[in-house]
């Protein structure tokens, strides 16, 4: 801006040179060309001495009361900052300004220090444009670009939202959304920073300066701490109120001595406001040498105050032409400006625009692929509900199967068991049968065998008697027959021997006919069918 204004002081200059040799030209012409008849006789000749024409002094510049740079408008930084970085359009927020040779991991307010002051935390930095980008304006990310600057003429200590927990202290810069409240207060949606904006610092270190080696590049440390933002607007001079100082103070061990923040703002500012000054110096002093017009003792005293009228005039008029020339200028560069406005808005709309259709187009897809998965789904899980169906179809006809055939086991049990009783029923009355014929034949064997054993008896007797009879007749001859006596007896006893044993053996066959009648009645009785349970399951109907 100042050297768009040196160039027209310049332009102005040569014009209103070029006006009064133009004039003088003019002027000589005239008195070269006209020729006076005049018959009375010439007047006398009276000189006077003209008035000193004094050189213009120079210009004394008063240094202002204070260093400030003053800043009327945000093209008031284009200057300033071209060297240090470019200017982008940048979305709806204009002309923006993006910092050069800095790190992939640069982030604003990272490369400096916290200073005390009235005004709350003056952030103090090292970097050469941060006079500007830390106490104006507001910083933002951007993919494409990067971290850009968004310029706003409202200075401050510090732009800044503050973190506070777990030991450590952090901060990062306001987006542009955050805006001033009718209470003063800066309101701001947290949510709209990017965790990489946040600069965290252990809080012991708070007070010294900040580099890349004492940052805490950990992006889960924000979840330890709170927000403890509190930045306002008091009588037109922001507050930025960040950590407390008393705390700072026990934790780092050191005095805080807080100083005027338009103290430091001066100091930091010196330097810009210093150039700005040489500069305006430099326009004086092209102003001071702008030469005047040479005055001649021979000059009559008439046309001299014609030659200064008409160039004064000559002059005014270079001068409203150029100023009426910087109206124009200004106009078409304000027109140009203007249509190049338009026509980065046109580009900005129609790559807006296309966006916006190709964002439609893609939701449209998206949409389309959904409702195909969804399509998807839903057949998938008809198909596994059929399978299921068919399954469970299946185990049903399968249990009614297993059902019926146990029903089948259960009347083939049944039935065996109904067999089987009757079977063990006819057993049993066949051997009541056999025992009955068996008793029968006993009962009728009964009065043979009494008349067997009186027979026995009756013959037991005879012999006994026969016996005790030859006992005594061959006692009366024994004298003579001796032997023949003798092998009578033995051919007795041998005989009544017999007959024992012939009893004996009749006695064991009773014996052993009766244990035979036992043993068929026991296994009658095993034959036959026990008594059915009380808790025996009933037999499923036929």
């Amino acid at each position: 801006m100042n050297r768009n204004i040196r160039l027209g002081m310049k332009k102005n200059r040569m014009a209103a040179r070029s006006g009064v040799l133009l004039a003088i030209a003019s002027l000589a012409s005239l008195t070269a060309c006209t020729t006076y008849v005049d018959r009375r006789p010439p007047p006398p000749v009276v000189y006077t001495e003209p008035v000193p024409v004094q050189p213009a002094p120079l210009p004394v510049y008063v240094p202002p009361a204070t260093v400030e740079v003053v800043i009327r408008d945000e093209r008031d930084f284009y200057e300033p900052l071209s060297p240090y970085g470019h200017w982008e359009y940048i979305g709806n927020h204009g002309r923006c300004w993006v910092p050069a040779r800095v790190e992939s991991n640069w982030r604003p307010y990272s490369n400096g220090h916290w200073e005390g002051t009235d005004a709350g935390w003056y952030w103090v930095s090292d970097e050469p444009w941060g006079w500007a980008t830390y106490h104006y304006g507001r910083w933002d990310f951007d993919p494409h670009f990067g971290w850009y600057w968004v310029p706003q003429t409202m200075w401050a200590p510090a732009w800044v939202t503050w973190h506070r927990g777990g030991g450590y202290v952090g901060w990062s810069p306001l987006p542009p959304s955050a805006r001033i409240a009718s209470s003063g207060v800066v309101e701001v949606n947290t949510r709209a920073i990017p965790q990489r904006g946040y600069v965290f610092v252990e809080e012991r270190r708070f007070l010294e300066p900040v580099r890349p080696t004492t940052v805490v590049n950990n992006t889960t440390i924000i979840n330890k701490t709170v927000n403890i933002t509190n930045v306002k607007v008091v009588n037109n001079t922001v507050i930025n109120e960040g950590p407390r100082t008393q705390e700072i103070e026990q934790v780092s061990g050191r005095k805080v001595r807080p100083v005027p923040a338009r103290e430091l703002r001066n100091k930091i500012e010196a330097p810009v406001a210093a150039s700005h000054r040489t500069r305006g110096n430099e326009r004086d002093a092209d102003r001071a040498t702008t030469p005047t017009p040479p005055v001649t003792r021979t000059t009559p005293p008439v046309p001299a105050r014609t030659e200064t009228d008409a160039e004064r005039k000559t002059a005014e008029r270079a001068r409203q032409q150029q100023i009426e020339a910087d109206r124009k200028t200004q106009v078409e560069s304000e027109r140009v400006r203007k249509a190049e406005s338009e026509r980065k808005a046109k580009l900005e709309a129609e790559q807006q625009r296309k966006s916006e259709a190709e964002a439609a187009r893609m939701k449209q897809e998206a949409d389309v692929r959904a409702r195909e998965q969804a399509a998807r789904e839903v057949r998938q899980k008809q198909s596994q509900m059929e399978e299921v169906r068919r399954k469970q179809e299946l185990d049903r006809k399968a249990q009614i199967e297993a059902e019926k055939q146990a029903r089948q086991s259960q009347a083939e049990a049944a039935r065996k068991q109904e067999a089987d009783a009757r079977a063990r029923e006819q057993a049993a009355r066949n051997a009541r049968q056999k025992q009955a014929q068996t008793e029968k034949a006993l009962r009728k064997q009964e009065p043979d065998h009494k008349a067997q054993v009186e027979s026995q008896n009756a013959a037991r007797n005879a012999q006994e008697a026969n016996r005790k009879n030859e006992t005594a007749g061959d006692a009366q001859g024994q004298s003579q027959q001796t032997q023949p006596v003798n092998a009578r007896q033995t051919e007795a006893r041998r005989g009544g021997s017999e007959q024992k044993n012939q009893a004996e053996v009749d006695r064991r066959g009773r014996e052993q006919h009766k244990v035979k009648g036992k043993d068929q009645n026991k296994k009658a009785a095993e034959s036959q069918p026990a008594p059915p349970a009380t808790n025996a399951p009933a037999s499923p109907p036929q």
